[in-house]
């Protein structure tokens, strides 16, 4: 499916963007990663247009725009590939007028994140409604895989395993992760839906912490502070399959068959995944930065930095504190707050798309 591998190579290459900015440091306009990613919303578009044509000739269901019909995440999805192309020419007048040292999250790059969102997001929710099968519900749940990887992408500053003891880290991800979990779980159709989504993306992340410092490298951009050799791999993913599988185990309480309903689902699955989120990454980050994850495997050990990123050895195995504060328990408490309230849209949107795949 065109439109299933475009949604999954976004967020991959856009790690791959991340590597090569860390490692070699010259960023142009059609650098291998970039053109790698024009090529994923290409298809990602490519695969959305298919879809018009069949639903269109049937002239029942999907949603009408003039007299063409789609699927709502086909619509979503092509809408993303043209502010893509918007955000990009934007991008590049951006750079032209204020050079490439011009922030992060700087306005051309928040155009582009969410166009990228569109695009991953509506890959999903078509796909979603194309669950006729065992094959379909796979594609679903990789689909909806693929938009976990890109939460992780735009967070990744903050999922640095050094930031995985602080308050931040904790609220960004009871925030993000558990409406997608808690959808995919109701709308998806294996067994495990939402653990089966949570797998899609530890595999996605994963393969290129393996196979990225597989390929020699150096830094062509100065100062250098960290000497590579090889591509820098990403950070190491998170361990969400874990409170997914809460989603799952939970997911029968969504619907109004305990008291309370999707409230009492929500209170219960938002309350497990902030548990299990931070039982599981609290303990996982710390042996992410012991000698024993120093292997090809996990990357870690504090080994793997940036090149222009100037930090002294003894801040590279511990947890900071300098950046953001603690997690503590009133933070926790939003945390879990936070966590319920995510759950909650989550039920909602996974209750309108199981609706919607059964019409």
């Amino acid at each position: 499916m065109l439109l299933l591998l475009g949604a999954i190579s976004v967020p991959l290459t856009l790690l791959w963007d991340y590597s090569w900015e860390s490692t070699i440091g010259i960023d142009r306009p059609w650098n291998p990663p970039h053109s790698a990613n024009y090529l994923a919303v290409l298809l990602a578009a490519v695969g959305a247009l298919r879809m018009i044509a069949p639903v269109t000739r049937v002239g029942v269901g999907g949603v009408v725009l003039g007299r063409a019909r789609a699927p709502l995440g086909a619509w979503l999805a092509l809408w993303g590939a043209l502010a893509f192309v918007a955000a990009l020419l934007f991008d590049r007048w951006w750079q032209a007028s204020y050079g490439l040292a011009a922030g992060i999250w700087h306005p051309p790059q928040l155009a582009k994140g969410l166009a990228y969102f569109a695009v991953v997001t509506g890959a999903w929710l078509a796909l979603v409604e194309r669950q006729r099968d065992t094959r379909g519900a796979l594609a679903a749940a990789v689909a909806a895989g693929a938009v976990l990887a890109m939460i992780f992408v735009v967070t990744a500053p903050q999922s640095f395993a050094n930031r995985q003891h602080s308050a931040v880290f904790y609220k960004l991800g009871c925030a993000l992760y558990p409406v997608v979990l808690a959808a995919q779980a109701l709308a998806g159709r294996l067994r495990a839906p939402a653990a089966a989504a949570a797998l899609a993306y530890l595999a996605l992340c994963a393969s290129l912490v393996w196979l990225l410092p597989l390929f020699p490298a150096t830094p062509q951009a100065g100062p250098v502070y960290n000497a590579l050799t090889h591509m820098l791999p990403p950070p190491f993913p998170l361990l969400l399959v874990v409170p997914a599988l809460a989603f799952d185990a939970l997911a029968r309480y969504s619907s109004a068959k305990v008291r309370g309903g999707a409230w009492t689902a929500a209170l219960l699955a938002g309350t497990a995944f902030f548990a299990l989120f931070l039982a599981t990454q609290w303990w996982f980050s710390a042996f992410l930065l012991s000698p024993a994850a120093y292997s090809w495997l996990f990357a870690g050990g504090g080994r793997h930095w940036p090149f222009f990123l100037r930090l002294e050895p003894a801040a590279r195995t511990v947890f900071w504190d300098f950046m953001s504060p603690g997690l503590d328990v009133t933070a926790a408490f939003i945390s879990a707050l936070v966590a319920v309230a995510s759950a909650r849209a989550g039920i909602w949107l996974g209750s309108a798309l199981r609706a919607g795949g059964r019409a």
